[in-house]
C-alpha cells in the first residue's frame, strides 16, 4: 500500500498514471528477459531494480502482480520428497567433498534411471524461489498500472471501519451486489441522494480477512459503473499509534483502475459476466449479480444469502413468469445450513460448478420441450458414473444432506444412487435422505 496522508486526516492512494509508466515498463521487459531463470533469481534483479527507482514500493508492488500473472513451474518432474528420502537414508553422515556429494548424487540418479543433474534440479523443486518462469502474460504497461491501482485501493478498504457509498441513480444495484456478498449495510435517501453505508472490516469482530475479501469484490464491481462516490473511515499507523484517516474515491478514478488486456489471474474464467444488463419485469429494473451466455442462451445470476434466500427466491420465480432466464444461488458461511429448496456453496460462488449447472439445465431444459418426449424417458444421468466435480462439490456441501440432495436433483442425477457412487452412506429417515458420510 502506498499513501499519501495529510495533516488535516486525509488519505490518497499514489496511483500509477501513463506519465509513469516507466516502472510498469521496466518489470514487464524484467520478466520477459527472465524467461527460464528461477524466482530467486528474478527476485534479485528486482531488488536492483528497486534500487535504482524513486520509489521501491511500487516496483516491488508491480513484481509482485507479474508473478501472480506469470506462470511457474517446478524445476523438475520427481517427488522432491522422494529424492530426499532417498539421499537421507544412504547418507548417514552428511556428505562435505565435492567428489563424496557427487558420488551419492550418481547412486541416486542410478537407482531413479535418471541423470544426476535431474536429481541436483529435483532436491528442493518444492521451494518456491526454485520454481521456474515459463511463460509471462501479454500485458501493457497501462494495464499492469491499472491493476496496481486497484489493488492499492482494495488494501485502502481492509482497513476501513466503514465505507459510504453515494449515489443518485441505480442504488439497486449496489445494495443488490452488497447483499449477495454478505456485507453488512443500511440504506438512506435524502433529496433524491442514496447514501449506502457499509460496514468495514476494521469493525468485524470475527472473519475479518474473509469479510474484507468481499469489501474488495464490492469495489471491483463499482469499478464497472458510474455515478458514484466513496467516502470511508481508514484507520492507519501514525507513529506508534493508530489514527483514523477520510479516503475518498469517486468515478473519475475509473480509467486508472479498470485493465483492458486478456490478461487474467490463473484459474479464473471469463464465462460469467460481473456486469450483466438489468432485466426488466413488470415496469421495474432488477439487476443480476452475475449473467453467462450458454450455448446461445443469456441466463441471469442471482447470489443470495440464506437470510435473503425467501425474498430473492420469489424475486427469481417472478422473473422466470416473465419469460427470462434466471438461476439464483445461496452463499453459505460457517454453521449455516442450506435453505430447503436452495443450491448452495460454501464460502464462496464455485464458477465452475454454476457453469457445469447451467449447462445440465439447460440441456434438462431442452430435452423437456422435445415434443417426442415420453413419460418413459429417464433422466439423462441414471445409472452413469459421477464426474469428478460433482463429486467434489458433493463433499464441499457434505454434511448438509439436504443441500447434496438438491444439488443432485438440479444436475439430473437420482440422489440416492449418485451418492452411494460417489463414495457416501445413506440412510432414509421417512421420505429424506440422510448421508452419514463417505
Amino acid at each position: 500500500m502506498t499513501v499519501r496522508k495529510s495533516k488535516n486526516g486525509v488519505v490518497r492512494s499514489v496511483f500509477l498514471t501513463s506519465e509513469n509508466s516507466n516502472y510498469a515498463t521496466s518489470v514487464i521487459d524484467l520478466f520477459h528477459k527472465s524467461l527460464g531463470k528461477r524466482r530467486k533469481e528474478i527476485e534479485n534483479e528486482i531488488k536492483h531494480l528497486e534500487l535504482k527507482s524513486q520509489n521501491p514500493k511500487i516496483v516491488r508492488g508491480l513484481a509482485l502482480l507479474m508473478f501472480r500473472l506469470s506462470r511457474l513451474d517446478p524445476p523438475s518432474f520427481l517427488d522432491p520428497m522422494k529424492v530426499r528420502k532417498a539421499i537421507f537414508s544412504l547418507a548417514r553422515t552428511p556428505p562435505v567433498a565435492p567428489e563424496e556429494r557427487d558420488d551419492l548424487t550418481a547412486r541416486i540418479a542410478a537407482e531413479m534411471d535418471v541423470s544426476p543433474d535431474e536429481i541436483s534440479r529435483a532436491m528442493y523443486a518444492d521451494k518456491e524461489d526454485e520454481q521456474i518462469l515459463v511463460s509471462v502474460p501479454d500485458i501493457t504497461p497501462d494495464d499492469l498500472s491499472a491493476r496496481y491501482n486497484l489493488e492499492q485501493v482494495e488494501t485502502v478498504m481492509l482497513k476501513t471501519s466503514s465505507i459510504v457509498i453515494i449515489t443518485a441513480m441505480n442504488h439497486a444495484r449496489f445494495e443488490r451486489r452488497i447483499r449477495s456478498l454478505g456485507l453488512l449495510y443500511r440504506i438512506s435517501e435524502e433529496n433524491g441522494i442514496h447514501r449506502i453505508e457499509v460496514s468495514g472490516p476494521l469493525s468485524i469482530i470475527e472473519h475479518s480477512d474473509r469479510y474484507g475479501s468481499r469489501i474488495a469484490m464490492l469495489m471491483r464491481y463499482l469499478f464497472h459503473y458510474s455515478d458514484w462516490q466513496v467516502q470511508a473511515t481508514v484507520k492507519l499507523k501514525n507513529g506508534d499509534e493508530k489514527s483514523d484517516y477520510s479516503y475518498f474515491l469517486d468515478d473519475a478514478a475509473v480509467d486508472l483502475l479498470a485493465p483492458h488486456s486478456t490478461a487474467e489471474e490463473p484459474g479464473k474464467d471469463s464465462i460469467l459476466s460481473e456486469a450483466p444488463p438489468p432485466v426488466k419485469v413488470a415496469g421495474s429494473v432488477i439487476f443480476p449479480d452475475y449473467s453467462a451466455t450458454i450455448n446461445g442462451t443469456a441466463v441471469s445470476i442471482f447470489i443470495t444469502r440464506p437470510n435473503y434466500f425467501q425474498e430473492d427466491q420469489a424475486m427469481v420465480a417472478g422473473i422466470a413468469r416473465e419469460g427470462h432466464l434466471a438461476e439464483l444461488f445461496c452463499i453459505l458461511e460457517k454453521g449455516e445450513k442450506c435453505p430447503p429448496g436452495a443450491h448452495c456453496f460454501r464460502d464462496e460462488l464455485d464458477r465452475h460448478a454454476v457453469v457445469d449447472y447451467l449447462n445440465a439445465r439447460l440441456a434438462k431444459r431442452e430435452v423437456s420441450a422435445r415434443p417426442d418426449r415420453t413419460p418413459a424417458e429417464k433422466p439423462a444421468h441414471v445409472n452413469q458414473e459421477i464426474p469428478e466435480k460433482i463429486s467434489q462439490h458433493l463433499h464441499s456441501l457434505y454434511p448438509d444432506s439436504q443441500a447434496m440432495v438438491d444439488y443432485l436433483e438440479f444436475m439430473g442425477f437420482d440422489p440416492s444412487e449418485a451418492l452411494q457412487k460417489a463414495g457416501f452412506t445413506i440412510k432414509w429417515k421417512g421420505l429424506r435422505i440422510i448421508v452419514e458420510g463417505d
